[in-house]
Order: structure tokens, then C-alpha cells, then sequence
């Protein structure tokens, strides 16, 4: 194998894409902040006014669960990596450690495809580089800013969703899980999928401040003021801590 792929395999893309001398000229973007959030406020009075923006509350048995918090993302260097992913790692790790310190569950995931074929790949390389997430490369690991736990399990999904095909939502009913925490990258894309799933299976969906990643400035903001509005409560960090701190772990259906 050479850099992230083998040469044999490149040579039989498509688009003989070339990763392997990928540069990161930096994400350092600008947009106007003031006009973004003149917007929100704007959108904040049709939604209350529709009855949008309720809050789900915190529920009694949480979960944690990190989306795609690994190297490609929270590292630079990548073609996924994320702006700012020191700040959100750092941010994301408060919340890991609180919940660590009271015992609630925590579930890491990852986007990665296996082998030379790399058979288990989806359509979705037709829009943007997923070749490039070899399942056994050291940038599909957990970043270790995060500080992940060997009794953390990490799920490889296939698709945005940490529940889409996955085992997620099935091993939170039997822990009696109430209430997810989302945390990780992108908002736009694999955390507002996690986020709707949380959600449609029933779960509280809680999304602490600061821990959301993406490349582009101003879709985080738009995202989360959206996912807010329609599907969980983005919540201070300090709050989410707190609540964390919390929590007994006799909440649970078994012993953990």
C-alpha cells in the first residue's frame, strides 16, 4: 500500500483520482455572520409562530454517541478534514469525560470501506472522495484528542447515519436508553442524518454547543439552528456536562 490507497487500485478509478499527494491549502473562509444571523432571527419568528422550536427535554438514561470523530476528520491533512477540529474535539471531549466519570454509554462511529475492491462502497463515491476511507488506515481511528476508551465500541458504518445498517439503535433499547447525545461531523451531511434517526427511533436528540464540525463556515450555524427547529435540542455545553455529571447509572436495564 502506498499513502492511502494502492496504486493498483487507483489505476483502475474512473477518475484516476490521485489522494496520495493530497494538500490541505486550509479552509480559512469568510461570510458574513451578521446577514446569517439576521436571517435566523427572521426564521425564529415564522417557526414559533407555527409551532416549531418546542424542546424535548433531557430524558433519565442518556447515551452518547460520536459521529465520524476520527482522524480524517478531526486531523489535518485529509480531504475530509474539518475547520476548527481542535476546538471541537476539545469541546467534545468535556462532554466524553463526564459521561466517562458517571458511566453513561458511549458509541464511536466511523465511515470506512475494506480491501483493494472495496465491494462495500456506495454510490456515494460518485459525489465526493470515499475511496480514500480505507477501513484499515490509521486515519479511520478515533481521534486521539478525543481520549477514546477501549470499552467504547467503535461502529464502521457504510452510509451518513450512525443507525442507517447499523446495530446502534437496537443495543441503546436493551441498555434502556432514553436520550442520545450527537456529537462530531459533518452537520450538514452524516450528524443531521444521525440527528433525524435519533429522533425517528424514539430517542431525545441532544446536541451540545461547540462540538458540531464541518468545512464551510456558516453551515454549522444554519444546520444546527435548523436541526434545533425540527428534530433536537442544541443545548450550551455546560448544561449538557452538568446533566451528565448527573446521571446514576441504576438508570440502565443492565449492569454497566
Amino acid at each position: 500500500m502506498k499513502g492511502w490507497i494502492s496504486m493498483a487500485k487507483k489505476e483502475n478509478w474512473e477518475k484516476k483520482e490521485n489522494w496520495d499527494n493530497f494538500t490541505d491549502s486550509g479552509g480559512n473562509y469568510s461570510f458574513n455572520e451578521e446577514m446569517l444571523n439576521q436571517a435566523f432571527e427572521a426564521a425564529k419568528k415564522i417557526y414559533k409562530e407555527r409551532g416549531f422550536q418546542r424542546r424535548m427535554g433531557y430524558g433519565k438514561a442518556p447515551a452518547v454517541t460520536t459521529v465520524d470523530m476520527a482522524k480524517a476528520w478531526m486531523s489535518d491533512g485529509h480531504p475530509f478534514t474539518c475547520e476548527n477540529n481542535e476546538e471541537i474535539c476539545a469541546n467534545a471531549l468535556k462532554v466524553l469525560e463526564a459521561a466517562r466519570k458517571t458511566g453513561v454509554p458511549i458509541f464511536h462511529t466511523t465511515t470506512g470501506y475494506t480491501g483493494e475492491r472495496q465491494l462495500d462502497l456506495c454510490k456515494w463515491d460518485e459525489k465526493i472522495p470515499m475511496r480514500t476511507l480505507d477501513i484499515n488506515s490509521d486515519w479511520l481511528k478515533i481521534d486521539p484528542k478525543i481520549n477514546p476508551q477501549p470499552d467504547e465500541p467503535v461502529i464502521h458504518k457504510k452510509y451518513a447515519s450512525n443507525f442507517f445498517g447499523t446495530h446502534l439503535a437496537e443495543t441503546l433499547y436493551h441498555l434502556g436508553v432514553d436520550t442520545v447525545i450527537v456529537m462530531g461531523c459533518t452537520s450538514c451531511a452524516c450528524v443531521r442524518h444521525t440527528v433525524m434517526d435519533s429522533t425517528g427511533y424514539g430517542f431525545k436528540t441532544i446536541i451540545p454547543e461547540g462540538t458540531i464540525g464541518d468545512r464551510v463556515p456558516g453551515v454549522i450555524a444554519w444546520n444546527l439552528f435548523d436541526m434545533d427547529a425540527k428534530f433536537a435540542d442544541v443545548e450550551p455545553l455546560e448544561n449538557v456536562v452538568k446533566y451528565l455529571e448527573g446521571i446514576d447509572k441504576s438508570v440502565y436495564k443492565r449492569d454497566i
